[in-house]
């Protein structure tokens, strides 16, 4: 269930009752996001909240920690609240005890579990499957592009700075949250988008600009490398090479990386060049390439368009070679991209 599923339940009420309730998300910020939503909506004092986590050695003295805050009344909130932090029985399940608990949770207290790490993965577990029965259990995904566009923009609005819809996609792509395994949360998502605002503050303005993001982010090659792939497929080698030659003063990973990220790069463009010509919109390709960002897609479908099926085929097949010989160690990876863009 994503989080319009908890949104709804929290503003009808239904999760303000003594039943179990178990968010699991990788994303940290979420969790704490809708612990916060929760405590308001319970209208809980701090002095009546209860919290543990789930690396206590003992798990049975855990547990009746936790039943015992469940049984103390409030104090000065209309239920105690009690969170648990990333059980060990979320994770490795172990007995009865605080699962015999759950039915019989006292009217005087909520009880919240939270999981760091998805919940597809314990529907097999008894706790969690005790959990489910009993209450509620909420799998809240990593957001979707929409969501992080929505995400990114509140920040920037936060800031009081302006950013057009173009760029924001520049900015989401140049994050890399929406890349398989990328490890980028919502933490350095939040962390680049207030730091893009200030730096921005600082100079004056209100609006982002695309050089902007090229002097904030870390992954600045991500917007940067468009400029290069602007200059090949026009023809223009010398300020392909120029904008290379701003990059050979970075370590060679970072050269490794770019050229890796040049073989995807092709990849999406002869897919698209081939693809289009069937009459699939850019949002048709993007899917059927597997890809999950829709801007970076029509964006090097621009670029395709100026190469013929041949030369992007031909293209490909240079980067695989240069992508061995790097690998192999009979070439590094600064002069293997010298020399292809001077092969273009």
């Amino acid at each position: 269930m994503d989080y319009k599923g908890i949104h709804k339940d929290i503003e009808s009420g239904v999760l303000d009752k003594a039943t179990p309730i178990l968010l699991c998300s990788e994303e940290q910020l979420l969790l704490d996001f809708y612990e916060k939503l929760l405590l308001e909506s319970y209208g809980a004092d701090p002095i009546d909240v209860s919290v543990f986590y789930g690396n206590d050695t003992d798990d049975g003295l855990l547990d009746e920690k936790i039943i015992n805050a469940l049984d103390t009344l409030p104090m000065f909130s209309p239920a105690r609240v009690v969170i648990v932090r990333n059980h060990q029985k979320l994770v490795n399940w172990k007995g009865k005890g605080l699962s015999d608990f759950l039915v019989k949770i006292p009217d005087t207290s909520r009880l919240i579990f939270f999981s760091n790490t998805a919940g597809a993965d314990k529907k097999s577990l008894a706790f969690y499957k005790d959990i489910e029965k009993t209450g509620k259990v909420y799998d809240i995904s990593r957001l979707t592009e929409t969501g992080l566009k929505q995400f990114a923009l509140k920040r920037f609005k936060q800031a009081g700075t302006e950013i057009s819809l173009d760029l924001l996609d520049a900015f989401i792509y140049a994050t890399g949250y929406m890349e398989k395994d990328s490890g980028v949360d919502l933490f350095m998502v939040e962390n680049d988008a207030y730091k893009l605002a200030y730096y921005v503050a600082a100079e004056g303005r209100k609006s982002i600009l695309l050089p902007d993001l090229e002097e904030c982010l870390q992954g600045f090659l991500r917007t940067n490398d468009f400029a290069m792939l602007d200059a090949i497929s026009l023809g223009k080698k010398a300020e392909a090479v120029r904008l290379l030659e701003n990059t050979l003063t970075r370590d060679e990973n970072t050269l490794f990386h770019l050229l890796s990220l040049y073989i995807g790069h092709f990849e999406i463009m002869l897919g698209y060049k081939e693809l289009s010509a069937t009459g699939l919109s850019s949002s048709q390709i993007t899917t059927t390439i597997g890809q999950s960002s829709e801007w970076r897609v029509k964006k090097l479908g621009d670029f395709a368009q100026r190469f013929d099926k041949n030369k992007l085929e031909w293209i490909l097949s240079r980067l695989y070679e240069m992508d061995r010989d790097v690998k192999s160690g009979d070439i590094k990876a600064r002069d293997a991209l010298t020399v292809l863009i001077a092969e273009m």
